[in-house]
């Protein structure tokens, strides 16, 4: 039986534990009466009466009591902690952290050589240097006896010549204690030697003694002619092939010299003994050499002195020569140059290549017989030539000019402000790129660079011309040799050495002659864009400059190299050098410019605020009145924002008032309240930035921390401002204004989007202020939806907005957006514009210069395989491609128009229905994006536009908008409403048409101005289209020689039949991009679900293409598309819907709030309404045309004339998409049979 053990009862246990706890608690309690109490009794007992007296009615209780205890514990450790902090704070401010070593350098393991010689030196200067540091800094030589050579060479120096030379035998003599060839007698210091990749090279010397067979030699040659290598240390069998020797003297200047040295006072003991000194000396440092020098002039100076010390110097050389002659049998012509007048001649020089840390070695310079020198002088001003100094890019033109000329393709990466997008080009034409152009006197081969223009791309047309300017005024006499030719704008000449163009231009020339036979050289700037024109460019040159180099070797007479330099600022360089299909002979060298000119300071916000435009007027304001003088440039997303913000700055501040006319009949604009797409609804600021601290912040003012700089300038508190647009819709004349000088005693305020992100130098800007955004269009590949998102831009482009700032001075950037948004939020480069637009342009020029295979061309980033699919797909519907993938000679035709294949297919049409002249104005107002003004961008959007009461920081209150505004607003509307219905009275159901009736009433060059105000029509994108037509006449004319010019330009009133066919040539260049309205589907999908539409644009239509995303939860109702209210079918009603509808693009607005559940509506821009038949006939000869069996009685015919069979039978026809099937009822048609399958001959009804 178990031994009984009392079960523990719980309430007696906890009983024990409460008293051995409270003798325990007692035991610590401090006794009151002891003699020595704890040092924190009095600190404990003030916080236990503190922390009772808050709340003295409240009884406490046991556990309380502990907890307080446990609290006033805590409390204690914290301070005691925080004590010792600061005595060691305190104790430590005087130590020297100089030689301190940070942290992340523990564990590294050895350390490199540069960092050792730099930590030798700080411990050398500082006195604490040890054996390890001195044996880095210092190296050992052997020193020679100064009697040692003379002791040697002494019984030989007494004995005459004759019996010198015939001596068969010598004793042997240290080679080690004779002078090394090169040094002696030199009175310049000895170059360091250098291996291959230029760094110099210090070697050891070695002690040996070597038998000498022939009688002893000296000589003198030039620094840096000695050998190097492995090779100097060996010795060589022939003393002639190491000494070659002094000039020749002839004997009697010999005699003479030997009766001088008679009379004298320094034997040749003496001089053997002082040279062997200069020649160990030139082993030593640096200030020893210069003291050589100076040794060596002061003994130069003295020998051309007629006494006697000068006589005897030449002893020694002069039995030297005599004795190298006996040994060589050679007898010395007789010349009267003096030994001590010999001239030597310099050895040519030829600088190392450049090594580029991230690039293969550069080749070796070729030899003047190989190249011919050409350089081109510029004269300019001492000013401009003070500043291209200072460029950071010039300092470095050695270097770049070098890897230019030694590999046909070359990566330049400079910092913002370097000075590259100006510098590169001039620098290039001095070298001898372009500078014979309109010289008719030189026609030699070696001359044909010269004769080739240097070509210089920009993405944006306002770079290119500005830039164009800037290098045309650097330039100076020579300016006549700087061109630009842009988009409908060309100002070049046939003296045009340097042209700036968009790179769209480059692609247009790429097309016609795809050698690019006028260049020498092509330049490709601002490459970290990644534009899909850029890329194409990349592609395409890195094979161009291949097939130039081959014609160059076959045809030398008519062809040269062409040279290849992509610039970029900020760049993602492994883009390039990983890419070995781009670059098929190894990556091209990477030059590295120095960092920007001028420092900028960046300053990060608190918080992210959602308002971004609200909060951006808040810090431009402050900033005015709190920074000294300097120009603003302030980044926005959009027109509408600029509008708005700049109307708040002319209220607030005293305006110039010379900033363009704002009328919202040019420039219509509906300012946003904030940008709800980014985040959610509840907060302030993005993605859930948030600081715990917050309420601890309200009380600080950041405001004067935040705009406090180091400045000696002075504020100006009543300073006007100008403030000044900025955007690409804006005409050039307003865009040229920003870079001349604001009026006297006025502050510049540049409201620009991200157009002034790159490549613009605005003068006088040190303060930028970056919202951290950027408007772009997103396209979808597997839907071809485009949406206008505002999205955060890239740490890339932030960099480059920065480096606005510090383009003419140092300057300070402020970002509305935290450390921690930019840290967590920013990518690091943008996503490349190929991979987010549709390529079919793209697909077509890739076509069209022999790559059968797409996804085989050299792009810097291979666009996405749905994107390549359906651009070939899209080809095949316009007979630009056949089955196989070929292009076709419709194709052909297509890549001659510069505008997109669709409309290229427009024209193609038009010739054989004769209408071409009304078909080229139709696509040159189609190509031509946001030609008319909206409804709303004239509407008043009074909520937004008007402020409180009173601005937050402005001191005058702003005043509501009168009614006299509300007024004007109205009568403005009633106005456009009446232009619409002249645009309109074509006809009122195509939207194409409304454009085409705009593009004849602007016609008229002298009417472009009035009409475009009266018809609420953009005058700039109206002047693009009028010059497009220009372009497009040209080009038709060249494919049609038999059209004459009227033909082509008359523009008469469309007949009813007319204006049909030019609708349907307008739906074949969009026949895939067609809309069945919904109710018209059969199955469940086209019955109706919930109330039915009241409006037009509630009306559901669905795509024959793809208009969702596949896979996705998506709803039944986000597969529907709906009309676009700028259209003119939104002003129908429902019941006059038409059946298809032919569209130009879909696209769908940004979500309002991030993380929501569903997705906005997507729209389409409708284009013409077509009917059943139209579209069955636009589908003939397409996959998409789906032809059913016979229904029926079948009707056999005989055989033709091949002896095929034939029919006639009613059949069934239907679309097939990628959405579903359309049943398209029957049709009667006449069949024969081809390889054993039915086709269609004719349709009969």
């Amino acid at each position: 039986m178990p031994k009984f053990v009392p079960r523990v009862r719980k309430q007696k246990a906890l009983a024990r534990k409460r008293a051995s706890t409270g003798e325990r608690l007692a035991s610590q309690t401090a006794d009151t009466n002891a003699t020595e109490l704890p040092a924190d009794y009095g600190r404990r007992e003030a916080l236990r009466a503190e922390l009772k007296a808050q709340r003295p009615q409240v009884k406490v209780s046991g556990k309380k009591a502990k907890r307080l205890e446990h609290y006033i514990d805590t409390k204690l450790k914290k301070e005691e902690n925080q004590e010792l902090i600061r005595k060691l704070a305190h104790g430590q401010k005087d130590v020297d952290r100089s030689l301190f070593k940070s942290t992340k350098d523990l564990g590294r393991g050895r350390e490199t050589r540069r960092e050792g010689l730099k930590r030798a030196l700080n411990f050398e200067e500082r006195g604490i240097a040890g054996e390890e540091e001195r044996g880095l800094l210092y190296e050992d030589r052997p020193l020679i006896a100064d009697t040692e050579i003379e002791d040697h060479l002494e019984p030989h120096m007494n004995r005459p010549v004759s019996e010198i030379a015939t001596t068969s035998e010598l004793e042997p003599i240290n080679r080690d204690i004779l002078p090394e060839a090169g040094l002696f007698g030199t009175g310049l210091k000895r170059p360091l030697e250098v291996d291959e990749s230029g760094r110099p090279q210090i070697k050891r010397r070695k002690r040996r003694k070597v038998i000498v067979q022939n009688p002893v030699t000296f000589d003198v040659v030039l620094s840096g002619s000695e050998k190097s290598g492995p090779e100097e240390d060996s010795v060589d069998e022939h003393i002639s092939d190491e000494w070659t020797g002094f000039s020749d003297v002839d004997d009697d200047s010999v005699e003479d010299e030997k009766d001088d040295s008679q009379e004298g006072h320094i034997t040749a003991s003496d001089r053997s003994n002082h040279d062997d000194s200069d020649i160990n000396s030139t082993e030593s440092d640096s200030d020893d050499d210069g003291e050589e020098d100076d040794e060596d002039v002061d003994e130069s100076s003295a020998s051309s002195l007629p006494d006697a010390g000068s006589s005897r110097s030449s002893l020694f050389k002069q039995w030297a020569e005599q004795q190298r002659n006996v040994a060589l049998g050679f007898t010395p012509a007789s010349t009267e140059t003096n030994i001590n007048t010999t001239i030597s001649t310099g050895i040519k020089y030829e600088p190392k290549p450049y090594m580029s840390v991230n690039a293969p070695a550069v080749g070796p310079l070729k030899s003047v017989s190989e190249a011919t020198v050409v350089s081109a002088v510029v004269n300019r001003s001492e000013q401009i030539q003070e500043a291209r100094l200072k460029l950071p890019v010039v300092q470095e033109e050695q270097k770049i000019m070098e890897a230019i000329h030694h590999n046909p393709i070359t990566i330049v990466c400079g910092a913002t402000g370097s000075g590259k997008t100006t510098q590169v080009p001039q620098m290039m034409f001095e070298s001898g790129f372009g500078s014979r152009i309109g010289d008719k006197g030189s026609t030699a081969a070696e001359d044909k660079r010269t004769k080739g223009m240097i070509g210089v791309t920009q993405p944006r047309r306002v770079a290119a011309t500005s830039v164009a300017d800037r290098v045309a005024t650097e330039m100076g006499d020579m300016k006549s040799r700087v061109g630009h030719q842009v988009r409908f704008d060309s100002a070049v000449g046939p003296s045009t050495a340097i042209k700036f163009m968009t790179d769209g231009i480059l692609l247009r020339e790429v097309a016609s002659d795809f050698t690019l036979a006028r260049y020498s050289a092509i330049i490709i700037d601002e490459a970290h864009e990644r534009s899909v024109n850029t890329d194409i460019l990349i592609g395409l040159l890195s094979r161009i400059v291949d097939l130039r180099a081959d014609l160059s070797k076959e045809k030398p007479e008519h062809f040269y190299p062409l040279k290849l330099v992509i610039m970029s600022a900020t760049m993602r360089v492994e883009d390039f050098t990983r890419n070995t299909i781009l670059f098929r002979d190894g990556p091209p060298p990477i030059v590295q410019a120095e960092s920007r000119q001028y420092p900028v300071v960046n300053h990060f916000a608190r918080q992210t605020k959602r308002d971004y435009v609200e909060e951006m007027y808040n810090k431009v304001s402050k900033g005015h009145k709190k920074l000294p003088k300097g120009g603003m440039l302030v980044f926005l997303t959009g027109q509408a924002e600029i509008v708005a913000l700049m109307k708040r700055l002319q209220r607030s501040f005293a305006d110039t008032g010379t900033h363009p006319s704002m009328d919202s009949r040019q420039d219509g604009h509906k300012p946003r309240e904030a940008d709800a797409s980014l985040v959610d609804e509840p907060r302030t600021h993005l993605n859930g930035e948030h600081d715990p601290d917050d309420d601890d912040l309200h009380g600080l003012s950041d405001d004067e921390e935040e705009f406090q700089i180091e400045d000696n300038q002075q504020i100006e508190a009543h300073q006007k401002v100008h403030i000044l647009p900025l955007y690409s819709q804006l005409p050039s004349s307003e865009q040229a204004k920003v870079f001349a000088p604001p009026p006297d005693g006025s502050r510049l305020i540049v409201l620009s989007t991200n157009v002034a992100e790159t490549s613009l130098t605005i003068p006088d800007i040190r303060y930028v202020f970056d919202c951290g955004r950027v408007k772009e269009k997103q396209y979808t590949n597997t839907t071809g939806v485009q949406t206008f998102e505002v999205n955060w831009i890239s740490k890339a482009s932030a960099a480059q907005r920065a480096g606005r700032a510090g383009r003419t001075g140092p300057g300070h950037c402020y970002r509305l957006y935290s450390s921690a948004v930019y840290e967590r939020d920013f990518a690091e480069y943008a996503v490349p514009e190929i991979l987010r637009s549709p390529i079919e342009n793209v697909a077509l020029m890739v076509k069209g210069v022999d790559f059968p295979n797409v996804a085989s061309f050299p792009f810097p980033t291979p666009p996405d395989r749905h994107a390549l699919a359906r651009a070939e797909e899209l080809l095949k519907y316009l007979g630009a491609i056949d089955r196989t993938g070929k292009i076709t000679t419709a194709g052909q035709s297509l890549a001659n128009y510069p505008v997109n294949p669709r409309f290229g297919r427009m024209l193609l049409l038009a010739s054989s229905h004769g209408l071409l002249a009304h078909t080229i104005a139709l696509v040159c107002a189609l190509a031509i994006p946001e030609l008319l003004i909206t409804e709303n961008q004239i509407s008043p959007h009074l909520t937004t536009d008007a402020l409180s009461d009173k601005d937050s920081d402005s001191d005058t209150p702003v005043k509501r908008p009168d009614p006299a505004i509300l007024t004007a607003a109205a009568g403005r509307l009633k106005a456009y409403k009446s232009a619409q219905a002249t645009l309109s009275r074509w006809d009122s159901k195509c939207d194409a048409l409304k454009l085409l009736t705009a593009f004849v009433l602007c016609s008229e060059i002298d009417m472009v101005a009035s009409r475009c105000a009266d018809l609420f029509i953009r005058e700039k994108g109206m002047r693009e289209a009028l010059d497009l037509r220009t372009q497009l006449i040209r080009i038709v004319q060249m494919n049609n020689p038999g059209v004459s010019i009227e033909d082509l330009t008359k523009l008469k009133v469309l007949k009813d039949n007319e204006r049909a066919k030019l609708k349907y040539i307008l739906a074949a260049g969009f026949a895939d991009q067609v809309a069945i309205r919904k109710d018209l589907l059969a199955g469940p999908e086209g019955m109706g679900e919930g109330r039915k539409p009241r409006r037009a644009i509630l009306v559901p239509y669905r795509t024959l293409t793809r208009s969702y995303e596949v896979g996705a939860r998506t709803d039944e109702t986000e597969r529907d598309v709906f009309l676009h209210p700028s259209s003119i079918l939104a002003k129908l009603g429902v019941a006059e819907m038409p059946q298809f509808v032919v569209y130009s693009h879909l696209s769908r607005a940004a979500t309002k709030v991030v993380g929501a559940g569903g997705t906005a509506r997507t729209r389409m821009h409708p284009l013409t309404p077509v009917g059943g038949k139209q579209l069955l006939a636009l589908m003939e000869g397409t996959e998409l045309l789906d032809v059913g069996k016979p229904i029926g009685k079948v009707e056999v015919l005989s055989r033709d004339e091949d002896g095929k069979e034939r029919r006639e039978c009613w059949v069934s026809v239907s679309l097939n998409g990628e959405s579903g099937r359309w049943e398209m009822g029957s049709r009667k048609e006449r069949q024969v049979r081809v390889g054993g399958v039915w086709q269609t001959e004719k349709v009969l009804a």
